[in-house]
Formats: C-alpha cells, sequence, structure tokens
C-alpha cells in the first residue's frame, strides 16, 4: 500500500522535482553507507522516478514535434520512436 502511495505522489511531480530526487537516490546510493533493505527501497524509487522522467521527456519532444509543425502549417501526427537509454 505504501508503494502504491509513493507511485501515484511520483506521478504527480514535475520533471525537475523528479530529477532532483533522483540525484539525491543516486548519491546515496553511490556511498554505500545505507543497509540492504534500504538501498533496495532507494533502488526501486530510482527506476520509478528515471521512467517518470523519461516519459516526462518524450511528452515533451512530441509536443516540441507538433508546434514545429503546426509553425509549418502542416498539423500531422506522427509515431515517435524512441528507445529507453539503458545507461540510466
Amino acid at each position: 500500500m505504501v508503494r502504491a502511495k509513493k507511485k501515484e505522489d511520483q506521478n504527480e511531480i514535475g520533471f525537475e522535482q523528479a530529477l532532483e530526487k533522483l540525484e539525491i537516490i543516486v548519491k546515496q546510493l553511490e556511498k554505500g553507507e545505507l543497509p540492504l533493505d534500504q538501498s533496495l527501497e532507494h533502488f526501486a524509487e530510482g527506476v520509478n522516478l528515471s521512467k517518470l522522467c523519461l516519459h516526462k521527456l518524450n511528452y515533451a519532444e512530441q509536443q516540441i514535434d507538433k508546434i514545429l509543425l503546426e509553425e509549418k502549417g502542416k498539423v500531422i501526427e506522427k509515431p515517435l520512436h524512441l528507445q529507453e537509454d539503458s545507461s540510466c
């Protein structure tokens, strides 16, 4: 139940906030000072934040493409073929 609430909360935050939280989590995990259970919780939250950031970036890219097409007098909906960066 706690995880579902965290996921809902993450969907409500903006890109910048999600990225900031993700950076904090990465720094904490890199230190290696957290207990295993806490590390796993942080890792799971980081993965969710990473997915959220990717989703928000993809949406922004779609909006930019749409605006640029409207500027040219053409409104064409086209699917974006984006893939997740495996280094994240």
